[in-house]
């Protein structure tokens, strides 16, 4: 190969992978996009997700869209029927609300007898993501609440120092956002109830921060615990005060199939 044409390979192949790197960024973006409405129930659960609209909504070539939802598919979010001809939101029905609470707990609970409390930048570190929940807490941006509410959980988490767990408890969070923002819409109803259930949730995180702070596993042990049992305590409350209201379950998701 001479100069010209090594030269005319080089050029070749910093375009190939500017092609790369820029069908990757609009992949990514689009992951991000639909990660982010699928959560906030933007896209309903059971939707169908067609490739039309990632072609329309993010421009994108035939292959980044694939790779879109293959990747969101890998995530859990989006389930590929071939069979129904599409793609779909996972759906939030009583069999998947149950598996999300149930790995919550056991994420939460594994966490409070790993986690390493001599970790000397911890404390400050939720006490800083803390602060920017209640700021979002009190605008009630329940997508970014339910952000940074996985940013405080995973904060702990990572000082497990276990891969393996880190993306089993990430990959809970993440969906256990989607579960929030369905509690939240239905709590917002209840204005009383909405209010105490976010100044509730302040309290328990302030707790949790003086517990890793004061190095005490044991209270943070009750405190995670009865964290993540407040979902769940929730969600039966709310669909028990809906049902004797007018015997239906909330309309935005299938709960009976």
């Amino acid at each position: 190969m001479n100069s010209t044409e090594l030269g005319a390979r080089v050029k070749e192949d910093a375009v190939t992978r500017q092609v790369g790197a820029q069908r990757g960024s609009q992949t990514d973006a689009a992951v991000a996009e639909l990660r982010s409405r699928i959560i906030d129930l933007t896209l309903l659960p059971g939707s169908r997700i067609d490739e039309p609209l990632l072609l329309e909504q993010f421009r994108l070539g035939r292959t980044p869209a694939r790779e879109a939802l293959n990747r969101l598919a890998a995530e859990g979010f989006v389930i590929i029927q071939p069979g129904r001809g599409g793609t779909f939101v996972r759906p939030l029905d009583l069999d998947e609300i149950g598996d999300i609470l149930g790995a919550r707990q056991l994420a939460e609970s594994i966490l409070s007898q790993r986690c390493r409390l001599d970790d000397e930048s911890l404390a400050d570190d939720l006490s800083a993501i803390h602060a920017e929940y209640a700021l979002q807490v009190r605008d009630r941006n329940y997508l970014l609440i339910t952000e940074i509410n996985e940013r405080f959980h995973m904060r702990l988490h990572r000082t497990v120092g276990n891969s393996f767990f880190y993306d089993f408890a990430e990959s809970t969070h993440r969906h256990n956002r989607r579960l929030n923002v369905y509690l939240y819409k239905l709590e917002s109803n209840v204005a009383a109830q909405h209010l105490w259930e976010f100044e509730n949730d302040l309290q328990e995180h302030d707790a949790i921060v003086h517990a890793v702070a004061a190095r005490d596993r044991d209270l943070l042990q009750s405190l995670l615990n009865e964290h993540a049992d407040g979902t769940q305590r929730r969600l039966v409350q709310l669909l028990r005060q809906r049902t004797l209201e007018d015997g239906t379950a909330p309309a935005f998701v299938d709960l009976g199939s």
